[in-house]
């Protein structure tokens, strides 16, 4: 199978014998080193199965082929998804009347876990389908990183909260709004970097994070969780 590959130098479209997939060579033309891209990176595109006449055998004769670990980025989400919820109710029962908050530990790894389900599921949803970049392990390893990412600004924010917007015992709420709303659009650039999202989505995806936090909050019985 000949594999299509772009001169990033020229710009210069040429084929190439799979047995160079993955390695690194010069254009003929502009001599620019670039990388062949992985036989699993490859789309392949299958041609309409004519008749003798030249028509099309079948309408739906034409698939895209995708080497993607969907699957597995589902688990991940789900996974992570249904730990961070367990957290909220072992949250919920370690509330009691000489301790109103969860420990901070709960708080901590049940952040990290709804990151990575709301990281990864948000790619699944928000990616372009039929972009040309095909998903692969390295995907996975980015929304994990995303996620891990959600859940420890979220518990930095917490600091921030504790040690700077603390007035005699009571939060400064104007300035928690202002910290949380810049945070958000700070940590939106994560996933727009790492998934090659539009700003937009990538805000979408952080929000779907506060979603969650929410939800956790609500099952753990203190909703002032969120914010710290």
């Amino acid at each position: 199978m000949a594999i299509d590959v772009i001169c990033t130098g020229c710009h210069k479209r040429f084929q190439v014998s799979e047995q160079f997939a993955g390695r690194k060579g010069p254009c003929p033309g502009c001599k620019t080193i670039i990388e062949i891209p992985k036989l699993e990176d490859v789309v392949v595109v299958h041609e309409r199965e004519q008749t003798k006449t030249g028509a099309p055998a079948k309408l739906d004769s034409i698939r895209r082929q995708r080497t993607t670990v969907s699957k597995l980025e589902l688990i991940i989400s789900g996974a992570t998804l249904v730990v961070g919820l367990a957290l909220a109710f072992a949250a919920r029962f370690s509330i009691s009347e000489t301790v109103t908050q969860p420990s901070g530990l709960i708080n901590l790894i049940a952040g990290l876990s709804l990151g990575v389900a709301t990281s990864c599921l948000s790619y699944v949803i928000l990616r372009n389908q039929d972009a040309e970049i095909i998903n692969d392990k390295s995907t996975l390893f980015k929304g994990i990183g995303v996620g891990l990412l959600y859940g420890g600004i979220w518990r930095l924010q917490h600091l921030i909260i504790d040690n700077v917007l603390m007035m005699d015992g009571t939060v400064i709420l104007p300035a928690v709004i202002i910290l949380a709303l810049a945070t958000a659009a700070i940590v939106s650039f994560a996933p727009m970097a790492a998934f090659e999202f539009e700003y937009s989505q990538g805000f979408i995806s952080v929000c779907l994070f506060v979603a969650m936090l929410a939800i956790y909050s609500l099952i753990a019985g203190d909703i002032g969780v969120i914010i710290s």
